[in-house]
């Protein structure tokens, strides 16, 4: 064991001022902005208690009434819903301890954050390479992000002993995105109950737009997970149990076997109620009062034959809802026992006096036990009780005259989903508790065996020790793949792990720049909003706002458009702007653009470079067909925008979106799937596809025609260009998700070219990454060199098909000018790699590469290129030797360096000349 020392006044305000003034009341459903008044909260539930009633509790549950007798159940929850037991509750939208950022609940937050990072540099000077991380408890919620930045190898596990609220509830919270993304860097959170996962998962869903789902593991089966930035984060829920061995040492003990005596031997001849909880407005311990007082109204025949024994432990962490609570407990017994002298046996302890050896002599001497909460999670009291009474199930224990073995719990509480024989009751609802105590001390025999049987089976199988090793193997079953790398991205707390490929890294300028400068056939494919223009689409309004025409979009500024200019003005370039706009959208904005080819509507319509700028030609990348079918998918998606608040349709010339983006993330994922299924089985006589994308986005249901997308028109540009040369370079950026397809052909196309010139080098290549979507680009060959090189980005960080990354659209922009200087360059200046391809008189040779005029030769195999100040350069390989002159360069014999120019011709110059990137 490795203590952290904390400040002791530091661990004070982060325990008991954040974590149970804050965290607490909020993880338990509890929170409001109105401050109610607990005064007289007491009295008030007390008089709504009747003051006589001589009927016994009989059909209907709730038993006869007087005539004038009101029904309570009524007022009392409007009571208790509006009072909830005040305290926590005490807080203003300004000023309280839940709402807000600045002033107490900022020095709390600091607070919180730094004993966090404590334990983080202790496990960090303890970790070893293969360790578990396993964190429990929501005191150190951050902890995992503070961990993965410092140690990403390690797998971190996240197990949370309360419960999660519901996300109307989280969101109220101020830190409610660092506290999830927090918890999103763990490899595993784990919860009690599905109950709270799928409010956690809810929680993803709705305030940072996750999607889940069930994911393959090594063992064959699935598991529940998380989508998060490129990796999973696992979810399980798994309830937590006792250890039988233990607990029956203790039960065996001659002290606890004289304890219970004496307790059987002090009630005798009363049926024993027990209860042991905290002082705490949440655990419900005044409607349990109000319980017992309920049924011995109504059946008065038990007065004097039952007792409630309730401990109450003591909780100052709670500040003023634990007095407050105690005077109110305190107030109701001694008003019952007044009526009804020795019913309530009402005593206070400290926790360190309550320990497992006591509870367990108090759970065996009790015949029944109620645990009764308003919400709770983890309380294994109900499991012990069982174990305490698990002789009820041999022969010598039924006969031994007691009417034992019986929980009572509240639905609110953990264990009522797997103590199955319990009675299962609405603290809220006095007359169910009353109903309970009835239906406890009237049960058959036959009965009561069948329910601690029941309850006896998750006690027995699921002990603490199987429940460590289930959650611990999950964790350990993590893949952290080692083709995944690892990337954090984000500063202080909203760190957040992004899973990607290995090598993975930012698009090296001057490695593209390299191979831009040698290669002769280039192939440029850039997006256009969100990768040469700002993404308009910031936000859900600002997308619907141009949808509907009511904004202007961005358009390309002087600087960009003399980048493309400049870009496409190489006569080696051919430059592509691909964009799901419609054509007159981009004619508007590009369209003057000389050598410059637009594809608009993701790949359905594409203009082809022409050298003068006039009105642009378009034609279609797929036959012209029936469009019928969008009246079809207008009227059915009509159907759901009616009843999905915050969803509209978008037209354009050749497709039809149904957006979800703005509605409620539950119910609009929903009904996408359900108009997905509708338009396939409508649509499917027709060429269109029906996609489904964009999720993390907000959402869309599209019908386009079939076949069409960016990777698709990747292809059909490849293979209908009007060029000369094959194709040997090419750089493809794009920024979203609809760019993944173009990227993903790309990359193919540029791995066959790798795999062409691997054979015969007889290198291994690694294989591409599970983001790359498998298409077949064997149709593009004839179309590309053996010596490709493709370089594919996209803008920012996250998980992508693309190689490579750019951090911005002003990165494209700089990368672009690079290249632009690079064609600039090639037009007016010579390196010493130029010098070398030069030709010079050689002997015997009768070529003469120098003429008189001054104008230098370079070699070439077709025809030459003549460029300023009267000289010619290279435009293909050394086989340009093969020219009129009829010479066989293999015949040329090797000359010693008798000049500067013959000299250069032996350096190797590998000068790249990175000045110029």
């Amino acid at each position: 064991c490795v203590p952290v020392w904390c400040d002791t006044t530091q661990f004070g305000e982060m325990y008991n001022g954040f974590c149970k003034g804050v965290l607490w009341p909020i993880f338990h459903n509890v929170t409001g902005i109105y401050s109610a008044s607990p005064e007289g909260l007491a009295e008030s539930m007390h008089s709504l208690s009747p003051d006589s009633s001589s009927t016994s509790i009989g059909e209907g549950g709730e038993g006869g009434r007087s005539g004038s007798q009101p029904d309570s159940d009524t007022g009392m929850s409007d009571i208790a819903a509006s009072a909830q037991f005040s305290d926590m509750t005490m807080d203003d939208v300004a000023a309280g301890p839940i709402h807000g950022d600045s002033g107490r609940e900022a020095a709390l937050w600091s607070v919180y954050t730094a004993i966090n990072r404590q334990f983080a540099d202790t496990i960090v000077q303890c970790f070893n390479e293969g360790d578990l991380v396993w964190i429990h408890g929501f005191h150190l919620l951050i902890l995992p992000s503070l961990l993965t930045r410092r140690i990403p190898m390690a797998k971190i596990g996240l197990f949370t002993h309360t419960p999660f609220p519901s996300s109307e509830i989280f969101r109220t919270l101020w830190c409610r995105e660092e506290l999830l993304r927090g918890m999103l860097n763990a490899d595993q959170v784990g919860f009690h109950l599905f109950e709270y996962a799928r409010h956690f998962l809810t929680c993803c869903r709705r305030l940072l737009g996750l999607t889940y789902g069930m994911i393959p593991d090594l063992n064959g089966s699935h598991s529940l997970a998380i989508e998060n930035n490129g990796r999973q984060v696992v979810v399980t829920s798994i309830h937590a149990g006792v250890e039988p061995p233990i607990l029956n040492q203790f039960l065996c003990q001659t002290s606890t076997v004289e304890k219970t005596y004496e307790i059987r031997k002090q009630f005798a001849g009363k049926v024993i109620f027990c209860a042991i909880d905290k002082l705490e407005s949440l655990k419900g311990i005044p409607l349990k009062l109000l319980g017992i007082e309920r049924f011995l109204q109504r059946c008065p025949q038990w007065v004097g034959k039952i007792v409630l024994i309730q401990v109450g432990i003591s909780a100052f962490e709670m500040g003023d809802d634990y007095m407050k609570t105690k005077n109110q407990v305190t107030s109701m017994a001694a008003n019952i026992n007044m009526r009804w002298p020795g019913t309530v046996q009402f005593q206070e302890c400290s926790e360190s006096e309550m320990r497992l050896p006591q509870r367990m002599t108090l759970l065996r001497a009790a015949d029944v036990l109620m645990v009764t909460p308003l919400r709770d999670a983890l309380n294994r009291i109900p499991l012990e009780f069982t174990m305490a009474h698990l002789d009820v199930l041999t022969e010598e224990g039924r006969n031994d005259g007691r009417q034992r073995g019986i929980c009572i719990l509240s639905e609110f509480s953990s264990t009522s989903r797997v103590m199955r024989g319990a009675l299962h009751v609405n603290p809220w609802r006095i007359s169910h508790i009353a109903s309970a105590f009835q239906q406890a001390l009237t049960m058959t025999q036959e009965e009561r065996i069948r329910r601690a049987t029941c309850a006896s089976e998750f006690v027995t199988h699921v002990t603490t020790q199987r429940w460590a090793l289930a959650v611990l193997l999950n964790l350990k079953a993590v893949q952290k793949d080692s083709n995944v790398g690892r990337s954090g991205v984000g500063l202080g707390l909203g760190y957040r792990i992004l899973g990607m490929d290995s090598g993975y890294d930012t698009l090296d300028m001057n490695k593209v720049a390299r191979s831009y400068k040698d290669s002769r056939s280039r192939l440029i494919i850039l997006d256009y909003g969100g990768t040469i223009l700002p993404n308009d689409n910031t936000d859900c309004f600002t997308r619907y706002q141009f949808v509907h025409k009511l904004r202007t979009p961005t358009v390309p500024d002087n600087r960009l458009l003399s980048i493309l200019k400049e870009l496409c003005s190489d006569n080696r370039n051919h430059v592509f702007v691909v964009s799901g706009k419609e054509r007159h959208s981009l004619t508007s904005t590009l369209g003057d653009i000389p050598n410059l080819g637009l594809v608009s509507e993701h790949g359905m319509f594409v203009s082809w470079p022409a050298k003068k700028a006039g009105k642009r030609i378009w034609e279609t990348t797929v036959p012209e067909q029936d469009k019928s079918w969008r009246s079809l998918a207008i009227m059915i998606m009509e159907v759901y925008s009616s009843r999905t608040h915050g969803s509209y349709i978008e037209e354009t010339e050749m497709k039809v979106l149904w957006q979800y983006r703005d509605a409620d993330p539950e119910f609009g994922y929903q009904q996408s799937r359900e108009l997905e299924d509708h338009l396939s089985n409508v649509l499917r006589e027709y060429a269109v596809d029906v996609l489904h994308g964009g999720v993390k986005e907000g959402g869309y249901v599209e019908v386009r025609p079939k076949g069409v997308n960016k990777g698709f028109a990747s292809m059909h540009i490849i293979k209908n260009m009007a060029i000369s040369n094959k194709i040997d370079f090419s750089l493809v950026i794009g920024d979203d998700h609809c760019d993944e397809p173009m990227l993903s052909v790309m990359r193919q196309i540029g791995r066959r070219a790798m795999e062409a010139k691997s054979f015969n080098d007889r290198t291994v290549l690694t294989p591409l990454p599970a983001s790359v979507t498998p298409v077949d680009v064997s149709s593009t060959d004839p179309f590309v060199s053996s010596r490709l090189q493709t370089y594919t980005a996209t803008v920012g960080k996250k998980p992508s098909a693309s190689a490579n990354y750019l951090n911005d659209v002003d990165d494209v922009h700089e990368l672009l000018e690079c290249l632009n200087r690079m064609s600039a360059r090639d037009h007016q200046f010579y390196s010493s790699i130029d010098l070398t391809s030069m030709t010079y008189p050689i002997a015997g040779s009768g070529l003469s590469g120098v003429k008189k005029t001054g104008s230098v030769q370079f070699l070439s195999g077709s025809n030459s290129e003549t460029i300023t100040a009267n000289v010619t350069r290279q435009v293909s390989l050394v086989s340009g030797f093969l020219s009129s002159e009829g010479v066989n360069p293999a015949k040329v014999e090797k000359q010693t360096s008798n000049t500067l120019a013959d000299y250069l011709n032996t350096v190797e110059d590998d000068d790249d000349d990175d000045m110029f990137f």
